[in-house]
């Protein structure tokens, strides 16, 4: 049974400060406090050169780093005086350094699992020191940014997009003209079933349509969707119908497009905004980290002199395989695809 510190008395007060005083002492900064349910790894090596044994377990010394760290984080959590954080911290750290034995003793530590754990923990904290802590904001990459920036130049003044739902009665392209006036007879009953209505959606669309459709002439009805984009990314009977329509929800009159007349509903639409170089900065700057990190691990791997050696057919092995398996999902069509529905606009 190990010895405990006791209550908080005289003696234990100086003790606890004599503690503190040696945890203080370090000549670097205290670690963070770790993760709750986990005091500081005791087996680690000193935090400084000032850094004091306050117990040993087995021979193993555990720091006064450790105990100062987990008193920061055990009098914060339960708001407890310092002589009591003190003496819960010294317990803990004794604790994870006998927990910490048992392990090894257990053969844990060669389990490939915590082998493995270890690796990504010693990457996670080289990246962190390395890179991470460089390259924080778009200020740090800025002229790798500002590249990306300029390739943007065109979108900083987006223009107002709309999104929208169309019902099309098409016309073949070479019909005589009295099968395109059957066919804008049939559009304007669509629209006429739908005007002054507010709320709309692409399936009441589509239904209106189909409905008063049934009872026509066999003219063809075909429906379609389409993304949001500007006018100017529209063919222009399309656009002007569509930019036209007061709000969303509701529909414009029949408009005659080089597949035949849509009745076209407003489904969403983006105002127009205007961005900063700032704004467009912040939105590339992770794609430009990510390449800026292949960069940087590349330059490490040069200057330590790691050589990378690939097999070239077991790559292509691999990458044929993948391919494979990518071709056959590659096969589904597109169902919502406007050019099902006779033509985009």
């Amino acid at each position: 049974m190990r010895a405990r510190v006791p209550a908080p008395t005289a003696t234990a007060t100086a003790t606890a400060t004599a503690l503190a005083l040696a945890a203080a002492a370090c000549g670097t900064e205290a670690p963070p406090p770790p993760r709750a349910g986990a005091p500081a790894p005791a087996a680690s090596p000193a935090a400084g050169p000032d850094d004091a044994v306050v117990a040993t377990v087995n021979g193993r010394p555990v720091w006064g780093s450790c105990v100062a760290a987990q008193a920061a984080r055990g009098a914060a959590s339960r708001r407890t005086a310092l002589p009591e954080a003190l003496n819960a911290a010294l317990d803990e750290c004794v604790d994870f350094e006998l927990l910490a034995q048992a392990a090894e003793a257990r053969g844990l530590g060669r389990d490939p699992e915590v082998a493995e754990a270890e690796r990504t923990a010693e990457v996670s904290r080289l990246v962190e020191l390395g890179f991470e802590a460089r390259y924080r904001s778009p200020d740090d990459l800025r002229a790798a940014v500002d590249r990306a920036v300029d390739r943007y130049a065109a979108q900083l003044e987006q223009p107002e997009l709309r999104a929208s739902a169309f019902a099309r009665v098409e016309v073949p392209a070479g019909a005589p003209p009295e099968a395109d006036a059957a066919a804008r007879a049939l559009a304007e009953r669509i629209a006429g079933a739908l005007a002054g209505e507010r709320g709309l959606f692409a399936v009441h669309l589509r239904e209106a349509a189909d409905r008063i459709a049934a009872a026509g002439a066999g003219l063809r009805v075909a429906h379609g969707d389409f993304r949001a984009a500007s006018r100017e990314g529209l063919v222009p009977p399309y656009a002007e119908a569509l930019f036209s329509i007061p709000e969303v929800g509701r529909i414009a009159a029949p408009a005659r497009t080089a597949w035949g007349w849509d009745v076209i509903l407003l489904t969403r639409r983006v105002p127009a905004a205007v961005h900063t170089r700032d704004e467009v900065a912040a939105k590339v700057f992770p794609d430009v980290r990510r390449r800026e990190l292949s960069r940087w691990v590349n330059e490490l791997a040069a200057r330590s002199g790691i050589r990378v050696e690939l097999d070239p057919a077991r790559v292509a092995q691999l990458l044929g395989s993948s391919g494979a398996a990518g071709a056959s999902a590659a096969g589904a069509p597109a169902a919502s695809a406007p050019a099902a529905a006779g033509g985009a606009p």
